[in-house]
């Protein structure tokens, strides 16, 4: 276990920001998701319930397209490289 600890306190290559860019981005969806869901079951109208349920349908969509970007960077089947800052 130690092996794979090891090199994790350096600065963050261009691989793994991206990697935990996507990350952060379909976190933050999800829990957009849950609150609109929440929302929506509150005292709305039912042509506002229907319109916040397609946006959390869309943003569910979303979600699960970034993550499975951010499995494809983690296979490194995308692969970003090192950019001069």
């Amino acid at each position: 276990m130690e092996e794979l600890i090891q090199g994790l306190d350096g600065p963050r290559t261009a691989q793994q920001e991206l990697f935990y860019d996507l990350e952060d981005a379909a976190a933050v969806i999800g829990w957009s998701v849950v609150e609109l869901t929440a929302l929506a079951a509150s005292d709305k109208t039912p042509g506002e319930a229907v319109a916040l349920m397609k946006i959390c349908a869309l943003l569910a969509a979303q979600q699960e397209r970034i993550g499975a970007y951010a499995g494809e960077v983690r296979d490194q089947r995308i692969v970003r490289s090192e950019v001069d800052g």
